[in-house]
């Protein structure tokens, strides 16, 4: 019995309850309330202009019922509608629990700036040589720099993608791409 004792009091044995553990290595993002208004109300002013850009759609001929303008209209006012909800919350409710997201990191930044970058090479590059093989080098590039390493998903996801856009807007629609 001395000998377990003697064990368990030995140098270097900590005993950690599982409540400690999880609270020693808390990475969870703290309630932001300021980034919920600011969220909230860059929606609100995104939705009202892109009400008033789709009001101001122009017609050629008068459809009369369902025009052009009514989707990009109904779609902007439920945004709206939902940007105030969302506002409304952030203002009188409750800080929004964020344990499910991890905390801002700077490697989530670099990512994020790598991300715009590509895009931005992508947009110059889809009017310079078309869409498919931009595109299948942009999603390849754009999955590699959020971590995916497996060739099966980097050749595969955008073949694959880029496949079912072209075939669904250049093929099935008659949208030019």
């Amino acid at each position: 019995m001395a000998e377990l004792d003697k064990l368990t009091s030995a140098s270097g044995d900590t005993i950690v309850s599982p409540d400690a553990a999880v609270a020693e290595y808390d990475f969870s993002a703290p309630p932001a309330r300021r980034l919920e208004i600011v969220t909230a109300l860059a929606a609100l002013i995104f939705a009202i202009v892109a009400l008033v850009l789709s009001r101001n759609i122009y017609l050629r001929m008068g459809a009369g019922g369902l025009d052009p303008k009514w989707w990009p209209t109904l779609l902007s006012i439920l945004a709206a509608g939902l940007s105030a909800i969302m506002l409304g919350m952030a203002l009188f409710g409750p800080a929004q629990s964020r344990g499910d997201l991890e905390s801002g990191h700077p490697d989530g930044l670099i990512r994020m700036l790598q991300a715009l970058a590509l895009t931005t090479l992508y947009a110059f590059l889809w009017s310079a040589f078309g869409y498919v093989i931009p595109t299948i080098v942009y999603l390849f590039a754009l999955l590699w720099v959020f971590g995916l390493r497996s060739w099966k998903g980097l050749v595969a996801f955008p073949l694959i993608t880029t496949a079912f856009i072209y075939g669904l807007f250049h093929l099935l629609l008659r949208v030019p791409l």
